[in-house]
């Protein structure tokens, strides 16, 4: 936040909590961005430490990171791109410390006196600033002034370009003024609340830096503690989810949203997340989705889908090699040479009872697609089809070669009625209109008809 011409102005008794957030429609992306002047969590005494920085002076990054890493403190830091590029090893330095990245525009205008075109240009331009040392804000927004957080139309045009987390500030120390060391405690000792979030400013003017061993003391004295901004974002059963997973550091990375309704209709929750998303259903708990298996998922429609909610984490396999989710409809299987695909109701039945992917039949190597007749699942040891009149049944190696040459289950043969099973002479395949039989003697496969 840029040192003139800022609104100081501090939270007071009836201040303004997290804006709520709901998705524009069940389990998409919001369309507006969500403004955090504090935590989700206003109860519990606990504040996040945040630094801005602008071009001017690089401040001492050194000593700032001493600090906090000798408290055990994970801080934001929100960054100009200008300042990004001018003090590329000062800012490598602080989000390299595993410390949030927030996008603070490129070069400090107001956002309200901005067009969307040029707001975009900003949120561009930083962001090319910090990928270019390889770090991203993650969809992370503080506004240059604070007449930029509760505007509608900038939060639409956030949103819209991917950033959906607005991360405002309860109270600023007015370090960037060069404030007293009484002056700055006086602040933090009247304006600090549950939940709070202290903006500081990173710069060889300010006072800061001087001042931040004596913030922290002050503040712990007050019986507060301190909440990482990546926790700060996330609440309840979906928070516990995430912390449980490692937070950040979790195959689920950096929060990309605020807490949403997940669907119309029931009680539920959705957050999204850099690699995957959290879900929550009063009725069926809390469990998230990643990764190739999430990417199929989301594409779906997710709880929109036929699958519904999930029913379980993303999970390894009993042979150690592929991943899974269950959902209420049904499962997702990935493997590493067959990619993600669903499976479910009687073919997922049928599958399971002859060992899932431990059984001949392997991993899913296809979605569940329609036949004539019915519809059929292809594994990598074989295909699985059905219909309501002949119910599941699979179909594998040679027999299956043969079913596939003469047509499947557009032939005479129609669909199997039986799974594959032992005869005297070999293997046989019973199907509406005839069978397949292997001889095991001379490797012969026939077909029969009715």
């Amino acid at each position: 936040m840029r040192t003139t011409m800022k609104i100081t102005a501090v939270l007071a008794a009836a201040a303004a909590l997290a804006v709520p957030l709901t998705a524009s429609a069940a389990d998409a992306p919001p369309a507006s961005a969500n403004v955090f002047t504090r935590a989700y969590d206003t109860t519990t005494k606990n504040v996040t430490l945040t630094f801005d920085a602008d071009w001017w002076s690089a401040g001492n990054p050194g000593e700032v990171l001493r600090i906090l890493r000798e408290n055990g403190i994970t801080a934001a830091f929100a960054l100009t791109g200008r300042y990004a590029e001018k003090y590329p090893d000062q800012t490598r330095a602080l989000i390299s410390a595993g410390h949030k990245l927030i996008n603070h525009s490129y070069d400090h205008p107001y956002f309200t006196q901005e067009t969307q075109a040029s707001r975009w240009s900003q949120l561009d331009r930083a962001e090319a600033a910090y990928n270019r040392l390889g770090f991203t804000s993650a969809g992370w927004f503080r506004a240059p002034y604070r007449d930029g957080y509760l505007d509608a139309g900038v939060n639409r045009d956030l949103a819209a370009r991917g950033y959906y987390v607005n991360y405002d500030w309860t109270y600023d120390t007015t370090g960037y003024q060069g404030a007293s060391l009484d002056t700055i405690l006086a602040r933090v000792r009247q304006y600090t609340v549950p939940g709070g979030t202290v903006l500081m400013h990173l710069s060889d003017e300010s006072t800061d830096t001087a001042a931040l061993p004596s913030i922290i003391s002050t503040l712990r004295g007050m019986g507060y503690g301190f909440t990482d901004p990546y926790r700060s974002v996330t609440k309840g059963l979906i928070g516990a989810k995430y912390a449980a997973l490692g937070a950040q550091r979790s195959v689920l990375g950096v929060p990309r949203t605020g807490e949403m309704v997940a669907t119309t209709s029931g009680t539920s929750a959705v957050q999204w997340f850099d690699i995957g998303r959290i879900y929550w259903r009063t009725d069926i708990g809390t469990f998230e989705v990643h990764g190739a298996i999430g990417g199929m998922y989301f594409g779906m429609g997710s709880v929109t889908s036929f699958l519904g909610f999930p029913r379980t984490d993303e999970t390894t396999t009993p042979d150690r090699i592929g991943r899974f989710n269950h959902f209420q409809g049904g499962s997702i299987y990935w493997s590493p040479s067959t990619g993600p695909h669903t499976v479910y109701g009687a073919i997922r039945d049928k599958w399971a009872s002859l060992g899932w992917e431990t059984g001949f039949l392997g991993y899913p190597a296809s979605d569940e697609v329609a036949v004539t007749g019915g519809r059929a699942s292809q594994f990598q040891g074989g295909n699985v089809y059905w219909s309501a009149a002949t119910a599941a049944h699979e179909v594998h190696g040679l027999i299956l070669s043969r079913y596939i040459a003469v047509g499947g289950t557009g032939s005479r043969l129609g669909l199997p009625v039986s799974d594959e099973y032992g005869i005297s002479t070999g293997r046989r395949s019973d199907f509406r209109g005839g069978f397949i039989a292997w001889n095991a003697t001379t490797g012969a496969v026939t077909v029969t008809f009715y």
